[in-house]
C-alpha cells in the first residue's frame, strides 16, 4: 500500500533505497548537492555493481558535485532542460517526493513524498496490506513516465556498463517491453513459429498463431494455453481421449510439462513439471529453451494424431 512520507521519514528512505537497489538505481533530482553519506551509499552501490542513473536540470550541477562523479565508474549522468520531476527507483521501491538530492533541502525544507513497494518483502504475513506490494498499474505508469524523461535527457557521463555494451535499464521496461524481449528471445529457437505480442486485458503476452493448423499458442507468464479452433462437438471429441480429471493433482506428464485439461469449454493449458532438468536452467538460457521446445514437441507428437482422427 502506498505509504505517505512527512521530511523525517523520507530522510530514512531516500539511503534505505540505496541501500537496496539490487542491480539498478534511477535518481531524477533537478537540483544535487549530496552529502558525505548519500556520496558513500553511492560508492557502496558502485562496489555492489549497481548501474546508477542519474537526470538533474541542466545548467544546475556544480563543478564540484561534477568531479564526485567522475569517482563512480557505474554510474550514467544525464541533463534535462526542463526538468522539476524528483524520484528514486530501484527494483523494489519507488519514491515520489518533494525533495531534491540536495543538502540544504534535508535540513532546512518542508518536504513529502509517496512511497510505492514492488515487493512483499516487508510485509507480516499476506494479509499485511500496510506494507504489502502495490498495484503493477501503478509502476507501469511510472515507468512510461521516467522512460520518456530519460529518452529526453542528454548524457553529460556514461557508465563502464554504457560505455562497453550499451544503456540498459531493466527496471524501466514496461511489461509490453519484456513481452516483445521474451517473443524475440522464442523466435530464435523456434525455427520457422513466428511468436507475436497481443495484450489480453492489462497482460502483454506471447502468441504464436497457427503452430499447427488451427491451435494456436499462448504463453502466459508461467503456463501455457493451447488455443483449439475447432467446433464443439470436434474439440469434445479430443478432449475425450486427452483430458485429466478435475482434480487438483490429476495431470497428464508430457516431458517437461504438466497438462490439465478438466473441460472441453476451457483451454487446455501446460504448467512446469518441476522435476524435469530444465527447470533449473536460466528461462532465457540456450539449455532452457531447447528444452522447453522438446518440451512443446512432444505435446504436440500426442495433440495432432488426435486432431487427424476427428477430421471429417
Amino acid at each position: 500500500m502506498a505509504e505517505f512520507l512527512n521530511k523525517e521519514k523520507l530522510l530514512e528512505w531516500i539511503p534505505k533505497i540505496i541501500e537496496t537497489s539490487e542491480k539498478e538505481l534511477i535518481i531524477i533530482s533537478p537540483y544535487i548537492k549530496i552529502s558525505d553519506k548519500i556520496f558513500n551509499l553511492l560508492k557502496q552501490a558502485e562496489k555492489r555493481s549497481v548501474e546508477i542513473t542519474l537526470i538533474y536540470k541542466e545548467g544546475e550541477l556544480s563543478k564540484k558535485e561534477r568531479e564526485k562523479f567522475d569517482e563512480i565508474e557505474n554510474l550514467n549522468l544525464l541533463f534535462h532542460s526542463n526538468l522539476h520531476s524528483k524520484c528514486l527507483y530501484n527494483e523494489k521501491y519507488l519514491l515520489v517526493t518533494s525533495m531534491n538530492l540536495y543538502e540544504y533541502s534535508q535540513k532546512h525544507n518542508r518536504e513529502m513524498g509517496v512511497l510505492f513497494r514492488r515487493t512483499d518483502d516487508e510485509a507480516n504475513g499476506w494479509n499485511d496490506y500496510k506494507k504489502g506490494k502495490d498495484d503493477d498499474s501503478i509502476f507501469q505508469d511510472a515507468i512510461e513516465e521516467i522512460g520518456s524523461i530519460l529518452s529526453s535527457s542528454d548524457f553529460e557521463k556514461e557508465s563502464f556498463k554504457t560505455k562497453t555494451n550499451k544503456f540498459d535499464i531493466s527496471i524501466i521496461k514496461s511489461n509490453k517491453d519484456f513481452a516483445f524481449d521474451r517473443c524475440d528471445l522464442l523466435n530464435t529457437f523456434s525455427k520457422n513459429k513466428k511468436f507475436i505480442v497481443f495484450q489480453d486485458g492489462e497482460e502483454w503476452l506471447c502468441r504464436c498463431d497457427d503452430f499447427v493448423d488451427n491451435v494456436h499458442l499462448i504463453i502466459e507468464n508461467n503456463r501455457i494455453s493451447i488455443e483449439l479452433n475447432f467446433d464443439e462437438s470436434r474439440t469434445l471429441n479430443i478432449y475425450e481421449r486427452l483430458k485429466t480429471n478435475s482434480y487438483q493433482y490429476d495431470y497428464r506428464i508430457i516431458d517437461c510439462f504438466r497438462m490439465f485439461w478438466t473441460s472441453h469449454k476451457f483451454s487446455p493449458k501446460l504448467y512446469s513439471y518441476t522435476k524435469h532438468k530444465i527447470w533449473d536452467f536460466d528461462q532465457n538460457s540456450k539449455e532452457f529453451l531447447e528444452g522447453y521446445f522438446k518440451g512443446l514437441n512432444e505435446f504436440f507428437k500426442l495433440l495432432k494424431p488426435e486432431i487427424a482422427k476427428t477430421k471429417k
